[in-house]
């Protein structure tokens, strides 16, 4: 059976197979221990920008790679379309606001800190070559991505949300 996990910059784009249970996923396919693993890591958590928004898991087919995509690369897999602007940043900087620099006087920051900076040891333990892709302006889609163990990159994505005042 084939779920497709719908973004807003390409909606044919993020579809995730779900192999059956004893096998280990083949190329293309999502892995589903990871899968597990990085939603129940990210449940309840957010990303916060202007607005607070969810984590959802992803994969993509990227067969036979050993690093993680160009930002020219990683725009063709999402379908990104011509101009839109893509950056790359690292797992610790997208993270920062949650883990190195969230707020001491927050209590609810303080409380979910341990919780965001498990969700980064999962994600940098199993994944390789992980980065945070980030996709548009405005409402930024940001794709936290690496190799699984299938050749596949996956990960998590999220959106961003950014205005800028003139």
């Amino acid at each position: 059976m084939r779920q497709t996990i719908s973004s807003p910059i390409s909606p044919n784009r993020g579809s995730i197979s779900k192999p059956s249970k004893g096998r280990r996923a083949a190329a293309g396919e999502a892995d589903p221990k990871l899968r597990e693993e990085l939603e129940r890591a990210s449940s309840g958590l957010t990303y916060s920008s202007e607005s607070d928004r969810p984590f959802e898991f992803f994969a993509l087919n990227y067969p036979g790679k050993r690093t993680t995509p160009s930002v020219a690369e990683f725009a063709r897999l999402v379908d990104a379309p011509a101009g839109v602007p893509v950056e790359v940043s690292s797992l610790e900087i997208f993270f920062a606001r949650h883990t190195t620099t969230s707020d001491p006087y927050d209590g609810n920051a303080q409380r979910l800190r341990p919780r965001y900076e498990e969700l980064v040891r999962a994600l940098s333990q199993r994944l390789r070559d992980v980065k945070v892709y980030r996709v548009g302006t405005g409402e930024v889609t940001c794709y936290i991505a690496g190799l699984d163990a299938s050749g596949n990159l996956a990960g998590l994505k999220t959106i961003a949300v950014e205005t800028r005042s003139s």
